[in-house]
């Protein structure tokens, strides 16, 4: 059986397209009588309205698009999905989700595939702050741009981020004051294929927050010859390399990691050398999780705000959707350094 359109509304309530269109519409001058007559002509022949044709005319789908990493493992970001999905949904919006594996192409196709489907507005963690032209004003068709967890520097839109860098040299300040001085760090980065000492160009401003926070902390507590890790984000390279570091003569008394993947790797390394944590090697990571307070001991971790961070980015956005002249803001969130259990300290009473 045929769909009724819009003309066999008009048919059934005698009136035109256009006042059919009207009342279905809620829109322009129109009696109230004959709204009532072309609405109740709708529910006799069974119309219902295309929906997503009716949000276009109207200058808006009630759609955001989140462009996302794909590692939806990570806790940070699984998190912050479902914070924006059901931010979103509470304010009457849908989210179509794309990712990008880190890839820079892939986050411009899937941009361009999301204006496409006529979103509001976008939030995107951006691959990496180098290049970024796909996320000019222009490019994105003025649509309203919230991006989270990295800093692109001159993008015209509303950043939230949060601050890494004091919990992470707080971080390194707690080790310090329980004795530790042979201090590792293991960073994750995507510009890297093999692990290795020298510091890279890395890929977004939020790793960089994190290295630099380790690094002041290194500096004001006069730690002597630290080991520096960086690694692409693969939980056997790493494991490798780590292991390498373990077993030299004079191993890290703890280890700081840039991520929970890379925590993980600590961890299964040394469960395999038959090491224990905090009593063998302790361990700080960044990014909280249940399975990292639940675990014994509970691993110390640098907590960030990311349900906050979720709302608040929904919430920014529709602003910007609601108007258009709405000026940028750059939003930083506290952090908060959780001791917990695997820090040990090697004070001795």
């Amino acid at each position: 059986m045929k769909k009724p359109t819009i003309n066999d509304v008009a048919a059934a309530a005698g009136v035109s397209r256009a006042t059919a269109s009207r009342a279905l519409s809620d829109y322009g001058r129109i009696s109230e009588d004959t709204r009532n007559l072309v609405k109740a002509a709708a529910n006799k022949i069974g119309y219902t309205p295309n929906q997503v044709a009716r949000s276009m005319r109207a200058g808006n789908t009630k759609t955001i698009g989140l462009v996302i990493i794909a590692d939806f493992t990570n806790v940070f970001f699984d998190r912050a999905t479902k914070g924006i999905v059901d931010t979103a949904r509470a304010n009457g919006y849908e989210v179509l989700i794309t990712n990008t594996d880190e890839n820079l192409e892939v986050e411009r196709e899937a941009i361009q595939t999301l204006l496409e489907k006529q979103v509001d507005g976008l939030i995107v963690v951006p691959s990496t702050a180098a290049v970024h032209d796909h996320l000019d004003a222009q490019n994105r068709g003025n649509k309203p741009l919230v991006t989270i967890d990295r800093m692109v520097p001159g993008i015209n839109a509303t950043s939230i981020t949060t601050n890494d860098f004091e919990s992470c040299e707080k971080a390194v300040t707690e080790a310090k004051q329980k004795n530790h001085t042979n201090m590792a760090f293991l960073i994750a980065t995507s510009t890297v294929k093999e692990p290795q000492e020298e510091k890279p160009v890395l890929q977004n401003s939020t790793i960089e927050d994190r290295v630099n926070g380790f690094m002041n902390g290194v500096i004001d507590n006069k730690i002597k010859n630290p080991t520096w890790i960086y690694s692409p984000d693969d939980p056997d390279k790493a494991e490798q390399a780590i292991t390498q570091l373990l077993k030299t003569k004079n191993p890290p008394t703890i280890i700081f990691t840039s991520n929970n993947d890379m925590a993980l790797a600590v961890m299964r390394t040394a469960n395999k050398l038959g090491l224990n944590i905090p009593n063998d090697i302790s361990l700080v990571t960044v990014d909280d999780s249940q399975w990292l307070e639940a675990i014994a001991p509970g691993i110390a971790v640098v907590e960030r705000p990311v349900d906050e961070l979720a709302k608040l980015a929904v919430e920014k956005l529709i602003e910007h959707i609601n108007n258009k002249t709405k000026k940028p803001e750059k939003i930083v969130l506290p952090t908060n350094l959780l001791t917990r259990g695997s820090i040990k300290n090697l004070k001795k009473n």
